[in-house]
């Protein structure tokens, strides 16, 4: 029995160091949360997918989640999806729903909603609809902006710590064709904010990316189209990137498939 007894704890003693490892692990991987803007569809709907079969906790918010289907049937499979509204357009709604999680520690704050169009005349030079022009830039550069202002205390709290935004085009030269004028030109511009958000917030260990997803088809363009990324590629190389991205690349904006442009 004495010999039994010995045996037994021997074999503790050799397992136990790699059990509590990959145990801590899993907790640490159990715990990770990620806030993803614009869920209800497309990119960020695949977000929330990759990230939900990952077992983090999704806070996947959208405008109208009454009306988000694809985004329902999706978080009726998955208990670690959390559908809020959240429309970029009502900054008091954004610090409202900030105040709900106020003990939340965000991992990953991730800026995908924005407003997409064209090309069309309205964003052509000659004939800009310079109505449109306030709200193109009231939604892709500054909403992106008061979220991160407003989730700024719960991403410092977290472990890590990354504040992500998607571009468009390669780098500072957008689509290089007329008729997208207001939509990459307030795109230039959240990509300068996320260059002041990584200097303003770098002391305090946050990471700043801005991420390329490549040509991915998500408005129903035919697929094989000339130089499309698969969405489920695009998007596991970027969760791939923000795993991997540390503070001393913060302010960069890096591709989907980890190339940095800047």
């Amino acid at each position: 029995m004495k010999r039994f007894f010995s045996s037994l704890m021997l074999t503790v003693l050799l397992i136990s160091p790699a059990a509590t490892f990959a145990g801590a692990h899993a907790q640490a991987e159990s715990e990770r949360t990620v806030l993803i803007t614009g869920s209800n569809r497309g990119i960020g709907l695949e977000f929330v997918k990759q990230y939900a079969a990952l077992g983090w906790k999704v806070i996947a918010t959208c405008r109208n989640p009454d009306g988000a289907e694809d985004l329902q049937k999706l978080a009726a499979d998955y208990d670690n999806i959390i559908i809020e509204p959240l429309d970029l357009l009502d900054h008091e709604g954004i610090d409202a729903l900030a105040e709900r999680y106020s003990d939340q520690p965000i991992d990953v704050l991730l800026n995908n909603a924005g407003l997409m169009r064209g090309p069309d005349r309205g964003q052509m030079v000659g004939t800009i609809d310079y109505e449109e022009f306030d709200r193109f830039y009231r939604i892709n550069a500054m909403g992106p902006l008061k979220v991160s202002e407003a989730f700024y205390p719960n991403v410092k709290r977290s472990d890590m710590k990354i504040m992500a935004a998607q571009t468009t085009g390669t780098g500072e030269r957008g689509i290089p064709v007329p008729g997208f004028s207001l939509y990459k030109t307030s795109k230039a511009a959240l990509d300068a904010i996320q260059k002041e958000i990584a200097l303003r917030w770098r002391r305090q260990g946050v990471k700043v990316v801005t991420l390329l997803p490549g040509r991915v088809l998500t408005r129903g363009e035919p697929e094989g189209t000339q130089n499309s990324v698969p969405i489920e590629e695009s998007i596991g190389g970027m969760i791939e990137v923000l795993e991997d991205f540390d503070i001393e690349q913060t302010g960069k904006t890096v591709q989907w498939d980890g190339q940095v442009l800047d």
